[in-house]
C-alpha cells in the first residue's frame, strides 16, 4: 500500500511539491528540525524521559511538602507562586513523583482552542483511569480562567471517581473568589532555595560540589538577586568552564570562571551601547547575539544585510581603508575562536543583547523577520547555527508578542517552492510557538485549522506534521494526535501517507492515545472515510486492545466497511498483517478473529474472498494453519448465532 518515497538531508533548491515519480520527500529533514533534539526518539518516550529528568533536578520548594499530602488525599491541588517561584515545575514534579507519573503524564489545554463556537474548557471525557494531569492557568486571559474555574469542581470530581491526578497552577491575578471546595485544595509555594536548585542542576550534569563550596559570600551575594533561569544559567556556565578548563582544575576555578563571566560591568548592555554610536557595530552586535558561536564570515554577512533590510545609509569605503573584523568584534566585546567562531566574552552576553534591541527597538522587529527570510542561504551557515538562530528568534518574538510577529515569517517559510532549510527554519519557528506558555494556544489553533485543509500546500502539509509528530505529541499527545488525523485525509497522497506513518508513530508506545484514534476513525464509503480506513490498516494492531463486546463491534465496522467499500487488493497487505498478529500475539486472537468473522457474516460476499487470501499466506506453515482453522470455526460460529 505503500509508493516509493526518498529521503534527503539537505536542498539548497526549491522543493518539488508536485505529484508523480520525481516527488522528493524532506519530511526527515524537517522532523529533526522540528525536534527539541535530533536523537530521533520516540517522541512520547522522549516526554517521560525528560519529565524523570525534571524530576531529578527538582529542588522542592517551601510548601512543597503540603501541595503533596493535599495531593494525595484530594488527589487535586492548586498552586499558588509567584511568577518565577516555579510553580509549574513543581507541579510536574509532584505528578511524577505518582506510581507511573512520567508515563502517564498528561497536560490539558483549553479545548475552545478547538472546539468552535463553544467557551468549554475542560473536557471530563479526556479523564482516564490513574492518569497524572497537568492543568496551567498562569497565563491564561481573566476570561477564559473563569470559565476553567467555573467547571473545576465537577471536573475534580470525575478525577476522584477515576483515581486519577490532578495539578493545577493558578495565575498570581484573579487566585481567589472560587469554589470553596477549591479553595481547601490550595497549597502557597515560596522561592526555592537557589543554592539547592543550582545544586541539582549541577549534579544532574556529573558535577558534585562540597557544600562549602557553594556557602561563598560572593556566590550567596550573586543567587540572592538571581531569578531561577539565571541561577539554571549559571550551572551551564560552570558545566562549560568545566569542559574546557586544564585537567588538573577543579570546582572552585570553574565557579570562578562563570562568575567572572557574570560580572555586572561585562553584562550591562546599556553602557555598552553608549559606546557604539555606529549602526554598521549596532548591526554586528545584533548579528553576533542572534548567531551566538556561527563562523565569522557569516556573522560578517549577517551584519551587511541587517543593515541592508533596516534602511541604513550605505557607506563605500575602501576594502583595504576598512577596519579589520577582528578589531570590531573587540569593540563589541567578542573574539573569534581558534575554530573560527565568534563568541562573547560574557558568559549569556548574546540574551542580554537579544532582549535589549527587542525590548528597545520594536520598530526592528519587522525588519528582523525579512532579514529572516533571507538567512537560509547565508554563507557557511550550517544547520544547527541556522535552527539556533531560529530559535533565538522564535524565542525574543513570543517573548514581546504577539504571536503574528514569528506565525506570519513561519507561514511565508512554507509557501510552494520553499526550499528544505527554509522549511526547516519553519518546523523549528512553529516548534517553539505550539508550547510557548503565553502564545502556545494560538499557534496550537492556527495548527488546527490549518491541517482541516485539504488543499493545505504540500510544504506547508509536512512542516505540520513534523511539529506534531515530534513536539506537540511530548506535551499535547491528544492534540497532536487530532491534527495528524485531519492531514492523513489530505488530497496529496505522499502528506496522506506521511501523516499515517507519523500517526503509528507517536502512538506506538501509547496505548491509551492509541485507542483514542481508533475511536476518532469514521471509515466509510467515501473519500474521508476510505482515507480514515487507511489509518485504520496503518495502525490495526489486535493485541493492543481489550477482548470486550465495544472493541469487537468497532473492528467489525472497520473491517467490514473496508470489505464493502474497497476492492481486495486495497486490504488484503492489512488483513496479512492481521493475521500475523493473530500468529505471534495468540492472546490476541479471540478479539482479533471474532472482529473479522463479525465483519465477513455482515458482508458475505467478501468471506471467500478472506478465506482464499488467508489460506494463501498460511502457506502449510501449521502455526498459520490453525490460525486459518480458528478463523473458519470463527465465522461458522457467528453465522450460527441469531445476530449472525
Amino acid at each position: 500500500m505503500r509508493g516509493p518515497v526518498t529521503h534527503f538531508e539537505g536542498s539548497h533548491g526549491p522543493v518539488n511539491s508536485g505529484a508523480g515519480a520525481q516527488h522528493i520527500s524532506i519530511y526527515q529533514e524537517i522532523r529533526d528540525s522540528a525536534a527539541p533534539d535530533r536523537s530521533g526518539r520516540n517522541p512520547r518516550r522522549a516526554a517521560a524521559q525528560e519529565l524523570r529528568g525534571l524530576r531529578r533536578r527538582f529542588a522542592p520548594t517551601p510548601g512543597c511538602a503540603r501541595a503533596r499530602q493535599v495531593l494525595e488525599e484530594q488527589r487535586t491541588v492548586l498552586l499558588s507562586a509567584r511568577p518565577g517561584h516555579g510553580a509549574c515545575t513543581a507541579a510536574m514534579a509532584l505528578l511524577c513523583e505518582l506510581p507511573q507519573g512520567a508515563e502517564r503524564f498528561r497536560e490539558l489545554v483549553d479545548q475552545a482552542e478547538e472546539e468552535h463556537g463553544t467557551d468549554q474548557a475542560l473536557d471530563p471525557a479526556q479523564v482516564e483511569e490513574g492518569a497524572a494531569f497537568l492543568l496551567d492557568l498562569s497565563g491564561t486571559t481573566r476570561r477564559r480562567y473563569t470559565a476553567f474555574m467555573a467547571e473545576l469542581p465537577g471536573f475534580v470530581q470525575v478525577v476522584r471517581d477515576r483515581d486519577a491526578w490532578l495539578a493545577v497552577v493558578l495565575p498570581q491575578e484573579w487566585q481567589t473568589g472560587f469554589d470553596p471546595l477549591l479553595q481547601r485544595l490550595t497549597a502557597r509555594l515560596e522561592r526555592p532555595d537557589p543554592v539547592q536548585v543550582l545544586g541539582a542542576h549541577l549534579r544532574e550534569c556529573g558535577i558534585r560540589p562540597e557544600p562549602s563550596q557553594l556557602s561563598g559570600k560572593e556566590l550567596g551575594h550573586l543567587l540572592a538577586g538571581a531569578t531561577l533561569a539565571e541561577v539554571v544559567e549559571l550551572s551551564e556556565g560552570i558545566r562549560a568552564a568545566r569542559e574546557t578548563a586544564p585537567g588538573e582544575s577543579g570546582f572552585s576555578a570553574w565557579l570562578d570562571v562563570a562568575m567572572a563571566a557574570r560580572a555586572p560591568e561585562l553584562r550591562d548592555v546599556d553602557n555598552h551601547m553608549d559606546n557604539l554610536e555606529s549602526g554598521a557595530q549596532r548591526a554586528l552586535l545584533l548579528a553576533t547575539a542572534l548567531l551566538h558561536e556561527a563562523r565569522a564570515d557569516t556573522i560578517h554577512e549577517a551584519a551587511i544585510r541587517l543593515l541592508h533590510v533596516t534602511e541604513h545609509p550605505q557607506v563605500t569605503t575602501p576594502p583595504l581603508q576598512q577596519r579589520t573584523l577582528t578589531a570590531r568584534l573587540r569593540e563589541i566585546r567578542a573574539t573569534r575562536g581558534a575554530d573560527g567562531r565568534v563568541r562573547f566574552d560574557a558568559s549569556g552576553y548574546q540574551e542580554r543583547v537579544r532582549a535589549w534591541f527587542w525590548d528597545n527597538y520594536p520598530q526592528l522587529r519587522a525588519p528582523l523577520g525579512n532579514w529572516m527570510d533571507e538567512a537560509a542561504d547565508l554563507p557557511a551557515l550550517g544547520t544547527a547555527d541556522r535552527l539556533a538562530l531560529v530559535t533565538r528568534f522564535a524565542r525574543e518574538c513570543l517573548r514581546t508578542g504577539p504571536p503574528e510577529v514569528l506565525s506570519g515569517p513561519a507561514e511565508r517559510w512554507t509557501r510552494a517552492g520553499a526550499s528544505a532549510e527554509t522549511l526547516s527554519m519553519a518546523a523549528r519557528a512553529l516548534a517553539e510557538g505550539v508550547v510557548d506558555p503565553r502564545h502556545g494556544s494560538a499557534f496550537r489553533h492556527r495548527l488546527y485549522v490549518w491541517s482541516q485543509d485539504a488543499a493545505l500546500p504540500t510544504s506547508r502539509a509536512h512542516v505540520l506534521i513534523g511539529v506534531c509528530s515530534e513536539v506537540l505529541s511530548r506535551r499535547f499527545p491528544d492534540r497532536a494526535m487530532v491534527r495528524l488525523r485531519h492531514l492523513s485525509r489530505h488530497q496529496h497522497p505522499d502528506v496522506r501517507r506521511t501523516a499515517r506513518e507519523a500517526l503509528s508513530r507517536i502512538t506506538a508506545s501509547d496505548d491509551r492515545l492509541y485507542r483514542s484514534l481508533l475511536r476518532r476513525l469514521r471509515v466509510a464509503h467515501d473519500t474521508r472515510g476510505r482515507r480514515d480506513l487507511a489509518v485504520f490498516f496503518q495502525v490495526a494492531d489486535p493485541s493492543r486492545l481489550p477482548d470486550d463486546v465495544p472493541w469487537r463491534t468497532l473492528l467489525a465496522d472497520h473491517w467490514a466497511t473496508a470489505f464493502a467499500a474497497l476492492p481486495p487488493g486495497a486490504w488484503e497487505e492489512s488483513l496479512r498483517g492481521w493475521l500475523n498478529q493473530v500468529c505471534s500475539q495468540p492472546a490476541a486472537s479471540r478479539l482479533a478473529l471474532s472482529s473479522l468473522a463479525a465483519a465477513c457474516a455482515r458482508h458475505r460476499a467478501a468471506f471467500g474472498t478472506v478465506y482464499a487470501i488467508a489460506c494463501a499466506w498460511a502457506g502449510g506453515v501449521p502455526e498459520r494453519v490453525r490460525t486459518v482453522d480458528a478463523l473458519w470455526a470463527s465465522c461458522r460460529s457467528v453465522a450460527a448465532s441469531p445476530a449472525g
